[in-house]
């Protein structure tokens, strides 16, 4: 699975971005109260500063209209932390994360005193997979916030996808689901770490947790213990499995692994119609991945469509081919 997709479909940080904004506008307003004495007495309507706008379309999720502001405010002010911090922050939510490391590197200079810096830097690195300066940023952020249940979170996915170490990843989701019990990415990433040590059950117990909270708090945005469900019954009930997979499909119709799962499944079941519509399907999100070429030339050929069958083996050969034989 590519780090920086896991990254972007588990990260949940709503709640820090508001209390940090929430900081830099109560400082925001003790300096012109400390500036300005007679503004805490006299209520007046006062137009907003550039940085406050900033502030707000951010609150918002305004992210590109945001960009653009912040942009023209650090052509103008290059001391300023807050604006740096707000900057990193706008290029965080884009996925954009080479650019916001720089800006987050640049607040820290000017305001090292931020407190969830460190994390941001280590989800960063961890996004664009730089997996040494990642550890170095979240051992840091561990120390300032022991408590933050999204840091041991982050730590498991190290240990299961980068190191390998599936007890040490299981033992970090552990943590992260007792700071914050309806943690449903946790409950899924400790499922898949169980499943991928044989631990049927206990796979199948997390990643039903999470698909209960799923459905019980309509968070519609994360299919991935369902693509996990449906694998781990796909041998055994297909057709339970089936039903999964469906689901992931109508959660996240975008990801073509929800799509390939759905193929692969039908495949088992002798439905090599709707196997071939969900390997089309999953061809036309991602055209450079080879996997549904080679299904739709097995499915092809078991329909009796020979020509359409050698089409996608050639495509298949075509994306097989080394990058320096192309």
């Amino acid at each position: 699975m590519n780090l920086s997709t896991v990254f972007h479909k588990t990260r949940i940080f709503s709640v820090t971005i508001g209390l940090f904004l929430s900081v830099i506008a109560s400082d925001n307003l003790l300096e012109g109260t400390l500036l300005n004495p007679e503004k805490s007495k006299i209520p007046q309507l006062q137009r907003r500063s550039k940085l406050e706008i900033l502030q707000m379309l951010v609150e918002s999720k305004r992210w590109d209209q945001a960009e653009r502001v912040a942009t023209k405010l650090i052509r103008k002010s290059a001391k300023n932390g807050e604006l740096f911090m707000l900057a990193g922050l706008i290029q965080f939510q884009k996925v954009n994360y080479e650019k916001a490391i720089p800006l987050f590197r640049k607040a820290e200079v000017l305001r090292p005193d931020f407190q969830h810096l460190s994390k941001y830097l280590a989800i960063c690195y961890f996004g664009i997979k730089q997996h040494a300066l990642f550890e170095l940023q979240i051992e840091k952020a561990m120390i300032q916030t022991p408590m933050d249940p999204e840091l041991s979170f982050f730590w498991g996915l190290h240990q299961s996808l980068v190191r390998k170490n599936l007890d040490k990843a299981i033992k970090s989701f552990d943590h992260a689901i007792t700071l914050r019990p309806q943690y449903m990415q946790a409950l899924y990433h400790r499922g898949l770490s169980f499943q991928k040590k044989g631990l049927r059950e206990k796979a199948r117990a997390d990643f039903q947790k999470s698909i209960t909270l799923i459905e019980q708090t309509f968070f519609r945005g994360y299919s991935y213990p369902y693509q996990g469900m449906a694998r781990l019954l796909a041998e055994e009930t297909p057709k339970q499995a089936l039903r999964f997979a469906i689901r992931s499909t109508e959660l996240q119709p975008q990801l073509k692994n929800n799509h390939i799962i759905v193929g692969e499944i039908h495949w088992r079941l002798g439905q090599f119609k709707e196997a071939a519509e969900a390997f089309k399907h999953a061809s036309l999100l991602d055209p450079s991945d080879r996997r549904p070429f080679y299904w739709l030339h097995l499915l092809y050929q078991k329909l009796g469509e020979k020509q359409k069958s050698k089409l996608a083996l050639i495509e298949f050969h075509r994306l097989n081919k080394p990058a320096n034989l192309k």
